[in-house]
C-alpha cells in the first residue's frame, strides 16, 4: 500500500534522525560544475522535467534527513527529492566559514536561504529555505547523541555507529587548533566545576569536550547536501525552488469521512516553483510500496499534513480545508530548546569562530557554548568590534506548545506557540545553567577579557545587549528575577 512517511525534525533531534537512514553500501555519484552553481548533474529547477516520469519514492523537504536519506533510497529505487529552496553550492555567505551569519540577516518572504519565523511567544527564529537544510545555516557544531538516548529510541547500536562513521567521514572535521576565544572558553568551563575535561571526542559525554565541526580546517562549510555524492545518478531527481502545497490521494480516498476505515492512499504531491506555477509529481502505479515522505522539518511536516486534510478536524475546516484523515495530534506538543546568555566585548582582537567546545552539565539537562565574533561598525567610523557569545541551551525542554494554519499558502510561516517555560523545571534548569556562566567569567581564564574599571583598581566585563543579574549566584533570587522578566537575555535557537 501507498503511505505516507513523516519525519518531524527538531534541531536537537537531527543527528539521529541520520542514522536511521544510512545504509553502508552505498555507491558513489557523479559530480558536474554547471554554470548555475549545481555541484551534482541530478540537480535541476526544470519541474517540467522532473514531472516527466513517476518514482517509487518522493522526499519532500532537502534537509539534513531528507538529503541523505533520499541517496540512501537511489541506490535501489527511484527517487524525487523536492526542495523549496535553492543550491548552496557557489554561495560565499553560506560556504565561507568568515561570511558565518549574514544569510540569517538577509532574508524575504519566499526567496532567501533564510525565512524569519517569529512566534506566538514573541521569539524571533529562521527557517533554512536552501539544500542541506540547517546544515547550511548553523554555527556547524557536531556531536554524537547520547548513548541512553539511542537506547531509549530502540536503535540498533551496531548500525548506529555504522551510519555515524559514513556521515563523519564526509562532514565531520577534527580542528586543526582551537581560536583564541575557544581556548579560553575550553579552560574555563573545568575551572566553573564542568567536569571532567574530556579533551577531543565525537562522543556525548558529561563534562567539557572539544568536537568536530561541519566547517573544515579551510573555513568552507560542509552541509547535508555534500551526502548526496553518494547516490545513483540514475535513480535521482533533486528538484529545487520546489514548495509543495499539499499531498495528492487517489481519488476513491479523498474526502475520506471522519470514522470512516477506508485507508488514504497517496499517490504524489502538489508543489509550486519561484513564479508560482503548480505541478503534481506522482508516484508509480504499479509500485505498492511506493511512498511520500515527508522531511519538511518540525514546522514544515505537520504544515503540509493540515494543508493535506490530515489534522484536527475543526481546526482544518476553518480553512474550508476537506478533511482527509481526523487526527487532532497534528501540530499538537511542539517544542523548542529556550537558550539564553550573554555577549562580551573584547579588548583583545579575536578572529571568527564556531562552536569548538561544549559544556555538558550533569544529566545532559543544558549545554554550554561558545562563539566569537569580528563585527564591522559603521561604513563612516569603520573599526572591528571583537565579541564572545557565551550562552546555554536546554537540552530536553518539558514544555509544550501547538502549531496551526495561518494560511493556506504552503510558503508562509505556520502559527506556532512553543510556551516556552511553562513547565517550571525548564526556568529552574535554565536558571542553573545562567549561574554557571557567571561562574565562567569569574574564572582566571576569562580575566583577560575584562576591561580596567573607569573610577577604581577593579575590572569589568563589557557587555553587549543584556547584561547578567546582580546576584548571578542566588539561584532563588535569579529565578524570580528571570521569572519577572522572562529571561531577558539574548535568545538562541
Amino acid at each position: 500500500m501507498t503511505m505516507i512517511r513523516v519525519l518531524n525534525i527538531r534541531a536537537g533531534l537531527l543527528l539521529l534522525l541520520i542514522t536511521l537512514m544510512m545504509l553502508s553500501s552505498l555507491s558513489s555519484s557523479q559530480e558536474a560544475t554547471t554554470p548555475s552553481g549545481f555541484r551534482f548533474v541530478f540537480m535541476t529547477v526544470d519541474a517540467e522535467k522532473a514531472c516527466a516520469r513517476k518514482y517509487d519514492y518522493i522526499v519532500v523537504g532537502g534537509g539534513t534527513a531528507g538529503c541523505p536519506l533520499a541517496a540512501t533510497l537511489s541506490t535501489k529505487y527511484s527517487v524525487l527529492l523536492l526542495e523549496r529552496g535553492g543550491s548552496p553550492y557557489g554561495v560565499p555567505d553560506i560556504e565561507n566559514a568568515d561570511a558565518f551569519g549574514k544569510s540569517l540577516n538577509e532574508t524575504d518572504k519566499y526567496t532567501s536561504v533564510a525565512q524569519t519565523f517569529i512566534s506566538e511567544d514573541g521569539v524571533s527564529n529562521a527557517r533554512a529555505r536552501i539544500l542541506g537544510g540547517g546544515t547550511a545555516l548553523n554555527a556547524g557544531f557536531y556531536s554524537r547523541a547520547s548513548s541512553e538516548y539511542v537506547s531509549n529510541m530502540e536503535r540498533e547500536e551496531g548500525l548506529v555507529e555504522e551510519s555515524y562513521e559514513w556521515v563523519e567521514k564526509q562532514n565531520a572535521f577534527r580542528p586543526d587548533q582551537l581560536s583564541r576565544w575557544s581556548s579560553v572558553f575550553r579552560n574555563g568551563l573545568p575551572e566553573a566545576g564542568v567536569l571532567p575535561d574530556n579533551g577531543y571526542t565525537l562522543d556525548h559525554v558529561e563534562g567539557t569536550k572539544i568536537s568536530a565541526s561541519t566547517f573544515d580546517n579551510n573555513g568552507k562549510r560542509h552541509t547535508a547536501a555534500d551526502l548526496l555524492e553518494t547516490a545513483n545518478p540514475d535513480n535521482i531527481v533533486v528538484l529545487l525552488n520546489a514548495t509543495v502545497s499539499r499531498i495528492l490521494f487517489n481519488s476513491q480516498s479523498e474526502g475520506t469521512k471522519e470514522g470512516s476505515s477506508q485507508k488514504p492512499r497517496a499517490r504524489g504531491v502538489e508543489f509550486m516553483d519561484r513564479c508560482g506555477h503548480s505541478y503534481q509529481a506522482l508516484l508509480k502505479e504499479s509500485s505498492r510500496s511506493s511512498e511520500v515522505i515527508v522531511s519538511a522539518g518540525a514546522l514544515g511536516s505537520p504544515q503540509l499534513l493540515l494543508l493535506s486534510g490530515i489534522g484536527p478536524s475543526e481546526h482544518l475546516k476553518e480553512f474550508n480545508i476537506s478533511v482527509l484523515v481526523h487526527l487532532p495530534f497534528v501540530g499538537q506538543g511542539i517544542q523548542d530548546n529556550p537558550s539564553a546568555g550573554v555577549i562580551l566585548q573584547s579588548p583583545i582582537p579575536l578572529e571568527f569562530s564556531s562552536i569548538q567546545v561544549v559544556g555538558i552539565l550533569k544529566g545532559s539537562e543544558n549545554y554550554i557554548e561558545s562563539n566569537s565574533m569580528v563585527n564591522i561598525t559603521v561604513p563612516s567610523h569603520p573599526m572591528n568590534v571583537y565579541t564572545g557569545d557565551i550562552f546555554e541551551k536546554l537540552a530536553f525542554p518539558l514544555s509544550r506548545g501547538q502549531l496551526r494554519l495561518h494560511s493556506m499558502d504552503p510558503r508562509d510561516n505556520p502559527s506556532v506557540r512553543y510556551n516556552y517555560y511553562s513547565h517550571p523545571l525548564d526556568l529552574q534548569r535554565c536558571v542553573h545553567a545562567v549561574s554557571l556562566i557567571a561562574k565562567l567569567l569569574k574564572t582566571r581564564s576569562f580575566e583577560r577579557f575584562a576591561y580596567a574599571a573607569a573610577n577604581d583598581s577593579s575590572r569589568e566585563f563589557h557587555f553587549i545587549g543584556q547584561s547578567l543579574p546582580d546576584n548571578p549566584f542566588d539561584d532563588a533570587a535569579l529565578l524570580q528575577c528571570d521569572a519577572e522578566h522572562n529571561l531577558a537575555l539574548p535568545w538562541r535557537m
